[in-house]
């Protein structure tokens, strides 16, 4: 079964997630190595699991799979890690992640110490 993009990344050791928009980003941003060792759990927009056969720095195949969790614990996760309140949680997947976007991007940013230092 074909996959739908953008496709939904967790990643396993640090509870982070990231969207490919297409084929073109899944080596972009993740290391084969990774991908064969399963470090990443990925899923479609319609929140189907995703399994990427790897070989060498190409990729062979993007296909439906079983997930080991389901994307909303994925997401829940993430939003957990990043403080963020459980509402951004309701509805697709697409939507949940322009939400989760939005929410993160409306914070006040954090200044530096560098910043914090030469502005006294």
């Amino acid at each position: 079964m074909s996959v739908t993009y953008p496709l939904f990344v967790f990643e396993k050791d640090d509870r982070s997630m990231r969207v490919i928009e297409d084929s073109d980003g899944i080596l972009f941003w993740h290391e084969p190595i990774d991908i064969e060792n399963d470090e990443y759990v990925f899923w479609d927009a319609t929140g189907l699991g995703v399994q990427i056969k790897v070989s060498g720095n190409k990729v062979m195949s993007v296909t439906s799979c079983a997930a080991p969790f389901p994307l909303g614990e994925a997401f829940a996760t993430y939003t957990e890690s990043l403080g963020l309140p459980r509402s951004v949680l309701e509805g697709q997947p697409v939507q949940i992640w322009k939400r989760i976007e939005s929410e993160f991007k409306s914070r006040p940013k954090k200044r530096g110490w560098l910043s914090r230092v030469f502005s006294k």
